[in-house]
């Protein structure tokens, strides 16, 4: 984020960029009204520069972009439309282009529409509202007292890389610094786009993807198994027919076209599975993760799904395949397949792949045990503040005021008519809620110094009403709450969290202190401290916890009503209250105060959830894989354990045979799966919280499980040989 200012500067000295477009950092506080059947409904709004779109490549779906007048201080009012808004609300009537509509009770032309394929909240303010429009940004000098306002994006001229465009910024930003240190201090950070949308992402997905990589290795290797075991109860079938006359490589692609076919079946059943899933998530509100809403089941999602059946099926059907064409046909003919004691020498191929198996179901159940106690230890943070109980809504007056006493007026009036209702514990009114970005300045104590760029930063908060800490839920640690007539003192009063008075006073009381706040262009400020309350995270619950301050202010965006009881026994009657307060205020928008928590640790339950789906998976496909070779073990070994049961061996030393057999390629697997985590679960370091990588509970535990699997894999196969009938195993040949 940036001042429009050093925009303007970048603009003419920029010579690394086509163009230089940008967008209203904090559009989502702003806030707009449309009357929709009489009722008033609040719809979403982003402010952008004039060549923001042409910066971007999008190509409207009808009229034009911004003009140059419309982007000019008093110029003319004009937005474009999402077509998710222009069907919804104008039942995409092309007409609407080069109409007006009324917004906050003013005129907007509307002179475009976007394309679908174009989603702003999606790409910079994910977890957001849905963007309705876009509006032009009108440009004024004074915007530069308001500070960073606007994030910048831009297209780089062919054959000028990131590196030399950085350059470029860094030399003019600080040239900007000499000239004009009114601004303050400054820099930019040139990234690619797609790295701003979706670099805290990334990591999790490629995590997600290789786990999907490891189900179907496992998936892959079973397939391979069960032909391998065909081939093997079908060897006296092919040296028949190779005896007949039959070529090899007829049998070969035989064995391949089986192999197709049945991953191709596989695809088939798991396409309506993976369209329902993809619709079910992308459809969510739950996630606030960028072009969720975009996922779809694609021709391209579809190619890639044929091909890798194709790929797969191919690939693990060589296997056997192979076997069948080294195989010694004469041989084959002169023993008989069925009831034979070679033992494990046959099976070597599927011991391997088996070992192969197990490892993998390892390495997704460590990866899962590791992110699940991860999320675990997340929600167990302290937030700062108690959401139960408490619900949000979002009050616009719609109107202006024509002094300041007349709009804390109405914010007091309003928080008089909601507390006193039946059933409300508290109410305030704040202009940013718990979890979300707020403002942050330069700011140290009364009489300390700092050398240029090094003053802390400070978050800023505004507590738009009486009660604020009560209602959020927030301790107050010593000091005073605020008071009605806070808001007029001089200096101003303000509380701050306890990490800001330990950085600032260390070993002093903070109450009674003052902290300046150093805000260029505007003068210095002096707040005296009156209270200090508990830490609350400030964006992310995984973040260290920063300075913040509190400052008093009658009014805010969000009107935060505690309740004594359940929160449904409050929500009709705070509606009429608002309802009546102001008729043309929407009043049916408000979440429980707790979605601001499930919506930003919903990623990580995301990850997670779907992590120990997949981990699940292979934990079952690995234990049919253990279980198939075991069975094909006992029934190979048919004479042979007749045999021992008939000279007196007892069942139960059949059983432990069968089960060592079967066990002694589970330990193998799972100690090469403990030794890969060991080495790659320090990739997923940035995806955990308070839990090493590698966590000896976690490995122990998903050791347990694993064997314990195993174990019952090979037990019910070796319960099934201590049934054999002695005398019949001798007679079969």
């Amino acid at each position: 984020l940036t001042r429009r200012s050093n925009l303007v500067d970048w603009k003419k000295s920029n010579t690394s960029f086509e163009d230089l477009g940008a967008y209203l950092g904090f559009s989502e506080r702003m806030t707009y009204t449309m009357v929709e059947n009489g009722e008033p409904v609040r719809v979403e709004g982003a402010v952008v520069t004039e060549h923001f779109l042409e910066t971007l490549g999008v190509t409207l779906r009808l009229g034009r972009g911004f003009l140059a007048e419309e982007c000019q201080a008093n110029g003319s009012r004009a937005i474009i439309l999402t077509e998710r808004f222009w069907k919804e609300r104008f039942q995409a009537d092309p007409g609407i282009v080069g109409k007006s509509v009324t917004i906050n009770s003013t005129s907007w032309a509307v002179v475009g529409i976007l394309p679908a394929s174009f989603d702003f909240s999606s790409l910079f303010t994910p977890g957001a509202r849905a963007v309705d429009f876009l509006r032009a940004f009108q440009d004024k000098p004074n915007y530069d007292n308001m500070g960073n306002l606007m994030a910048v994006i831009g297209r780089l001229k062919p054959g000028v890389t990131i590196a030399a465009a950085q350059a470029e910024l860094d030399v003019s930003n600080q040239q900007l610094r000499a000239a004009h240190p009114e601004r303050g201090t400054f820099g930019a950070r040139v990234a690619p786009l797609h790295e701003r949308v979706s670099g805290s992402f990334r990591q999790p997905f490629i995590v997600l993807s290789l786990a999907v990589l490891g189900v179907l290795l496992i998936a892959c290797v079973n397939l391979s198994n069960l032909l391998l075991a065909r081939c093997a109860l079908r060897q006296k079938e092919f040296a028949v027919r190779v005896a007949l006359g039959a070529r090899r490589a007829r049998l070969i692609w035989q064995l391949l076209i089986e192999s197709l076919l049945l991953s191709g079946c596989g695809a088939l059943l798991g396409l309506p599975i993976a369209y329902l899933a993809t619709n079910a998530v992308a459809n969510s509100q739950a996630f606030s993760i960028p072009l969720l809403q975009s996922a779809r089941v694609d021709t391209a999602a579809l190619g890639f799904t044929v091909a890798t059946a194709i790929v797969t099926g191919l690939a693990f059907g060589l296997a056997p395949a192979l076997q069948l064409s080294r195989a010694n046909w004469g041989e084959v003919l002169k023993e008989g397949i069925r009831g034979s004691s070679h033992g494990w020498g046959r099976l070597g191929l599927r011991q391997a792949l088996i070992v192969s198996e197990v490892a993998l179901a390892c390495l997704l159940l460590i990866g899962a045990g590791l992110l699940m106690r991860s999320f675990a230890r997340l929600i167990e943070v302290d937030f700062g503040f108690h959401p139960a109980r408490a619900a949000v809504w979002r009050v616009v007056p719609n109107r202006d005021f024509a002094t300041r006493p007349q709009q804390d007026s109405f914010f007091r009036d309003l928080l008089d008519r909601v507390r006193v209702l039946p059933g409300v514990e508290s109410a305030t009114l704040a202009a940013t809620l718990p979890l979300e970005l707020s403002d942050v300045v330069r700011a140290h104590p009364q009489g300390a110094t700092y050398r240029p760029g090094e003053m802390p930063g400070v978050f800023v908060r505004e507590a738009g009403g009486m009660d604020y800490f009560k209602t959020l839920g927030i301790p107050l640690r010593a000091g005073r709450d605020f008071e009605p007539l806070d808001d007029g003192l001089t200096p101003k009063v303000i509380v701050v969290n306890e990490t800001l008075a330990r950085n600032f006073w260390p070993g002093h009381a903070a109450v009674g202190q003052t902290l300046v706040l150093v805000n260029p262009p505007d003068p210095a400020l002096d707040c005296k401290v009156v209270g200090v309350v508990g830490d609350g995270r400030q964006s992310a619950l995984e973040e260290t916890v920063g300075p913040e301050m509190f400052m008093f202010n009658w009014g805010g965006r969000h009107l935060i009503v505690r309740s004594r009881g359940a929160l449904r026994t409050i929500v009709p009657a705070v509606r009429s209250a608002l309802r009546e307060f102001n008729p043309n205020m929407p009043v049916n928008e408000f979440q429980p105060l707790a979605q601001i928590v499930e919506r930003v640790v919903s990623p990580k339950r995301l990850v997670a959830r779907l992590l120990a789906l997949f981990s699940a998976l292979g934990l079952v496909l690995a234990a049919i894989g253990i279980y198939g070779v075991v069975a094909c073990f006992v029934s190979q070994r048919t004479r042979e354990i007749g045999i021992r049961l008939a000279l007196g061996s007892p069942r139960s030393a059949v059983v432990r045979l069968v089960i060592w057999e079967g066990m002694l390629v589970a330990i193998l697997g799972g100690g090469l799966g403990l030794i890969t985590a060991l080495a790659l679960t320090r990739a997923l370091q940035a995806q955990l919280f308070g839990v090493s990588p590698t966590d000896p509970l976690t490995f122990v535990s998903s050791t347990i499980v694993l064997m314990g699997v195993a174990l019952l894999a090979c037990w019910l196969p070796a319960r099934r040989a201590t049934r054999v009938d002695p005398m019949v195993a001798l007679r079969t040949e």
